[in-house]
């Protein structure tokens, strides 16, 4: 998967350090509604698109804030990213999908 996201400068260092965290709850909320959506017992089974397409855009507004924050201090994201991965290899948590 490749991504591209452009960041953006908005409010203090603090606000930035922050945002992440008001994204990721707002992603616990959407998902909160794919689950309801998803109980077999009320529904067929399936959240509806609406539902789904909420949930990827509160993850990419949270990866955009987690961006802007990286790009606020310098960080080389992408040699950050690849250090979890081989964290996550080492640990074997790809196993079936290699």
């Amino acid at each position: 998967m490749n991504l591209e996201i452009n960041p953006f400068r908005m409010g203090t260092d603090k606000e930035a350090a922050l945002k992440p965290l008001e994204e990721a709850a707002e992603i616990f909320g959407a998902y909160q509604s794919v689950e309801r959506w998803s109980d077999t017992r009320f529904f067929g089974g399936a959240a509806p698109s609406s539902a789904m397409g909420q949930l990827a855009y509160e993850i990419a507004d949270c990866i955009t804030a987690c961006v802007n924050l990286a790009d606020r201090y310098g960080i080389d994201l992408q040699a950050a990213l690849d250090a979890v991965e081989k964290h996550n290899r080492e640990r074997g948590r790809y196993g079936a999908l290699d």
